[in-house]
């Protein structure tokens, strides 16, 4: 693999002018210091980047670029195989899954910032970003799903040559030492599916071959047994044409075209059920996209334009005021700022911000809800008649404070937003159009991402 320590700008120029990149090295910093003993001596204690990087691809190219935030400074751009159809943090935010749907491969960056438990203390690590020997080359990777440091790909197999699908399981040790043995799931027949992962077990989506869709109206439990998973149970209640999931601390939700699935896991043992469509939904209005995090009570369910809150537990659904204007469709969503904060990007390029405080509850004479309109933030003054063919504005959310980026590609710029301030911190502007984008660091101890 071709890695190159060119700005991206002048790869686009003149691939000839490629090379290969020199040694790196290593930056590490302890967390809560204690006395260093022999095994420390060499390390270089310099202060580790807590603000993150991103890695940003351009439009209808091969190549992705790796910035150092806060100040969005170029560290590295990798030739990939094909044009990246998405990028994805993995489960502990060191690697990057740079996906390559129509070609059959996932390849990942290591982004360079990462956390090693040390029993009595955490040391933080800095290094250069490489491009990583480890690939995933199943048929069809589609849906990423992380939590708790796992990260479940679901790959969606092929109609047209019999491919089934399956499931990978990964942890950042995978990516880091290159393992084959990671734990895999191999379904019976092709399928537009989801996957969340749970530790040991596994849920997952199933299709009938003889089905006329290619979405899923099944959820199957899965325990790990070493390097496979074993089917335990198929949940008697259904969820047709499953689309979207998310999990929280307690329950895994499945977007139906009925409602929503909920699953609760007390130990090993797990409970479905079915929270049914309210009067809001009409005609073919169903939710097809589901945010969830291990901080937060609810789920956040996307329908089309609408969105919904969705309080497991309680078995509640209810419609959400986001102040639409004349945005049409959610390019971004996701909590934030460890779990305080719901977000939605629009493709208009504004920014919806929400407080989020948990239940709803009374606030002295006041009842606050759980999900409060805070903030709504135009990131765009482009005609949007001008949006290339393709492109879309893009999220990124930090786990590590209460910042979000965003790329425009209109006016090929990357914006860092303050969520506590609803404020644009400071603009880039790129030398070429942005299109997937993904952020990478050292989370926050409570920050826990789970949304696809």
């Amino acid at each position: 693999m071709l890695q190159t320590k060119l700005s991206l700008a002048a790869i686009l120029v003149s691939v000839s002018l490629l090379s290969g990149c020199g040694d790196s090295t290593t930056t590490i910093i302890e967390k809560d210091p204690i006395a260093v003993d022999g095994d420390h001596d060499d390390h270089v204690h310099d202060e580790v980047n807590t603000a993150g990087r991103l890695v940003i691809s351009a439009i209808d190219s091969d190549f992705v670029q790796v910035l150092a935030l806060p100040e969005k400074t170029e560290l590295d751009t990798f030739l990939v195989t094909a044009t990246p159809s998405a990028i994805y943090a993995s489960g502990d935010h060191r690697f990057a899954a740079v996906v390559q749907r129509n070609e059959d491969v996932v390849q990942f960056i290591d982004g360079g910032l990462w956390q090693e438990d040390h029993v009595d203390h955490m040391d933080d690590f800095q290094a250069e970003p490489r491009l990583m020997p480890f690939q995933l080359s199943q048929v069809r990777p589609t849906h990423f799903s992380s939590a708790e440091g796992q990260l479940a790909v679901f790959f969606d197999g092929n109609a047209a040559t019999g491919a089934a699908a399956g499931v990978a399981v990964l942890t950042d040790a995978d990516i880091g030492e290159d393992r084959s043995d990671y734990p895999q799931l191999s379904l019976t027949t092709h399928q537009h599916g989801a996957a969340q992962p749970r530790g040991e077990f596994l849920l997952s989506s199933l299709r009938d071959a003889n089905s006329s869709t290619t979405l899923p109206d099944k959820v199957g439990l899965y325990h790990q047994h070493s390097d496979h998973f074993d089917l335990e149970e198929t949940f008697a209640v259904t969820c047709p044409n499953i689309h979207g999931s998310a999990q929280n601390h307690d329950f895994v939700a499945f977007g139906c075209t009925d409602g929503v699935l909920l699953i609760a896991q007390s130990g090993d043992t797990f409970t479905a059920s079915k929270l049914e469509n309210t009067a809001d939904f009409s005609g073919s209005m169903r939710i097809g996209t589901l945010a969830g995090d291990h901080a937060a009570e609810h789920f956040v369910g996307i329908a089309g334009s609408a969105v919904f809150a969705i309080h497991a537990e309680d078995a509640e659904m209810e419609l959400l005021d986001w102040q639409p204007g004349a945005a049409s469709a959610i390019w971004g969503y996701g909590f934030a700022e460890q779990g305080e904060k719901f977000v939605l990007l629009d493709n208009t390029g504004a920014l919806t911000i929400f407080n989020y405080h948990g239940h709803a509850h009374s606030d002295g004479a006041t009842e606050k809800a759980a999900f409060e309109f805070s903030a709504k933030l135009p990131l765009t003054t482009a005609n949007l008649a001008n949006l290339p063919a393709g492109a879309r504005f893009q999220l990124a959310i930090s786990a590590a404070d209460d910042k979000v980026y965003v790329t425009d590609p209109i006016t090929k710029q990357l914006h860092t937003v303050d969520l506590h301030d609803a404020e644009v911190l400071s603009t880039k502007q790129l030398s070429f159009t942005p299109h997937r984008l993904t952020w990478l660091g050292i989370a926050n101890p409570s920050a826990d991402q789970h949304n696809h």
